[in-house]
């Protein structure tokens, strides 16, 4: 049985792949319907704006130096640095479960310098 460390970044992970970022079907199991997302843009994006855009993005992403950290039974906190194309990202990613699925709530991103 994987342990709840594994099952965060596993989850991570398919969010980073273009083969669930192109399928709204699989976003809408991982994304909470309470979404909410800070993008480095400035913009506030929402659950219907993620599975919106995500769906309609071929970018693959590579994950590098990720941690989780447990804040409570069913809150997991993830960060991580995304990389594509050289240039890094700052994320940050809080999961809760939801009737026995974890699900993405929270997403910040922010490019590093």
């Amino acid at each position: 049985m994987k342990n709840l460390n594994d099952i965060i970044i596993e989850l991570e992970s398919k969010l980073l792949e273009e083969k669930t970022r192109n399928d709204s079907n699989e976003l809408k199991k991982i994304i909470s319907k309470d979404f909410i997302e800070y993008g480095s843009s400035g913009k506030i994006y929402n659950y219907d704006d993620t599975v919106n855009f995500l769906s309609t993005k071929s970018n693959e992403y590579k994950m590098i130096e990720i941690k989780t950290q447990q804040l409570s039974d069913d809150v997991v906190l993830s960060t991580f640095v995304a990389e594509k194309n050289s240039i890094k990202t700052l994320r940050s990613s809080i999961w809760k479960n939801e009737n026995g699925t974890w699900k993405i709530i929270f997403h910040q991103g922010t490019v590093a310098k």
